[in-house]
């Protein structure tokens, strides 16, 4: 049968058995399994976090195949928690996992992650709503947190960045929360976000006409690269600190 150090013997070779040690106890919340969340999520999940608590309240539709780990045709209309799930377990059979497929919101967000006793939250949430929920929960716990900001209407990768929130630019997202946190008296928040300036989305290639100017136009390779940022970062800071 094969076991942890199967699994992980190439990982152990670059970081230790005490640090893969350190992951396999961790629990960690990824929030949103999107075009960031599902890479961050898997690449964790790669490496040895033992446990997690996953949330996302969508379905697989069509417009996520161009950028999403977890689309593929035959998954049209799951939800993305399970197949997040599924695909974790075939990679670590070891791992332990809690599915949550719904909506965080100040009401439920108590609910939702009291009692867990996490290591980290990892929000990749496009809601700006959640995001606020999310931020101020783990300030008020004290629980680590790295939340990503506006990977839409980017292509270079390269311009992807982690500072923090009162430090970035270029990011209307980023901007916009900034202003929230600032009432909210929340002094600092580690961010991964884009320095490329968003370009204008053609919406002509839209086919719903009820999301025109709501939407932001992607691609497949940089809201991955912002994911996998996001895993290195969660990881550095569980073993090596900040």
């Amino acid at each position: 049968m094969i076991g942890p150090a199967d699994i992980f013997q190439r990982t152990m070779m670059l970081i230790g058995e005490d640090k893969i040690e350190k992951l396999s106890k961790a629990k960690i919340a990824v929030c949103g399994l999107g075009g960031v969340g599902s890479f961050a999520f898997e690449a964790l999940v790669r490496c040895g976090v033992g446990n997690f608590v996953i949330v996302d309240k969508d379905r697989v539709v069509p417009s996520n195949l161009n950028r999403q780990l977890i689309a593929a045709i035959p998954n049209i209309g799951r939800y993305k928690v399970d197949i997040a799930h599924e695909r974790a377990v075939e990679i670590n059979p070891f791992v332990k996992i809690e599915i949550i497929p719904n909506k965080i919101t100040s009401e439920n967000i108590c609910k939702i992650f009291g009692n867990k006793n996490l290591d980290y939250i990892l929000d990749a949430i496009d809601d700006i709503g959640a995001k606020v929920a999310l931020i101020k929960f783990a300030t008020k716990e004290n629980i680590k947190i790295i939340s990503c900001m506006g990977m839409g209407n980017r292509i270079n990768p390269l311009l992807i960045k982690v500072s923090d929130i009162y430090s970035t630019r270029y990011c209307p997202l980023a901007k916009k929360l900034r202003s929230i946190l600032r009432k909210e008296n929340i002094k600092s928040l580690k961010v991964v976000y884009s320095e490329e300036k968003p370009s204008k989305p053609d919406y002509r290639y839209l086919k719903e006409e009820s999301e025109k100017k709501h939407v932001p136009a992607s691609i497949s390779f940089v809201p991955p690269v912002a994911g996998f940022i996001m895993a290195y970062e969660v990881v550095k800071d569980l073993v090596f600190g900040d």
